[in-house]
């Protein structure tokens, strides 16, 4: 679950207020929309285990009300993440729901969400030592945690994209590895259609 929300999370990232450069060069490559639509191919590699576990699905990403991730393969299940709690629902029954009030670790993902959907990226050098490249249309980002309790969970994240952000890998802490590879985005239309509003519902 940990990766999952991290990986919400850090799709949103184009920039970080200690790199002035790299940061208004990432963001002037990205697409900012109200929307946002796509597919998401996950694999992740745990310790002792030969194969990735691999997981496919899609994702809808509205400015003003969160994200929707739909995992199709191997296990249809949602994750709906809003400001106000993350949810987690498996067979239309809730898996498990964490109220942002209660949960700090809940809070703090949410506030780092809205804040990159908002383009307020000046929170993110306090968490993290960013480095990067940018070359054509295309960049690629460098995180290092800096809080002991993020050193925690991950040893190393890397960001690549070009419009779109197109890729992400976590390397955790114990060992795991998790690559999450974007396609298919898009932008149109440009409002949420019923039923993704009613599934923020």
């Amino acid at each position: 679950m940990r990766a999952w929300l991290l990986s919400l999370a850090l799709f949103f990232l184009a920039s970080a207020h200690a790199v002035p450069d790299l940061s208004q060069a990432v963001r002037e490559r990205l697409q900012q929309v109200p929307v946002l639509r796509g597919e998401f191919e996950q694999q992740k590699q745990v310790q002792g285990f030969a194969k990735p576990l691999v997981s496919r699905g899609s994702f809808v990403v509205a400015r003003e009300r969160g994200v929707l991730w739909q995992t199709r393969t191997p296990f249809a299940s949602q994750l709906r993440l809003t400001r106000d709690e993350i949810v987690a629902t498996q067979n239309g029954a809730v898996a498990f729901r964490l109220d942002a009030g209660k949960e700090p670790a809940v809070r703090v993902i949410n506030s780092l969400m809205f804040a990159l959907l908002n383009g307020d990226l000046s929170g993110l050098a306090e968490h993290f030592k960013i480095e990067g490249t940018t070359e054509g249309k295309g960049w690629a980002l460098q995180l290092t945690p800096r809080q002991a309790a993020l050193a925690k969970l991950m040893s190393r994240v890397e960001l690549g994209g070009d419009q779109h952000v197109r890729s992400i890998r976590i390397d955790e802490a114990n060992g795991d590895k998790t690559v999450i590879r974007f396609s298919a985005q898009s932008s149109e239309p440009a409002k949420l259609t019923v039923d993704e509003a009613a599934r923020f519902d």
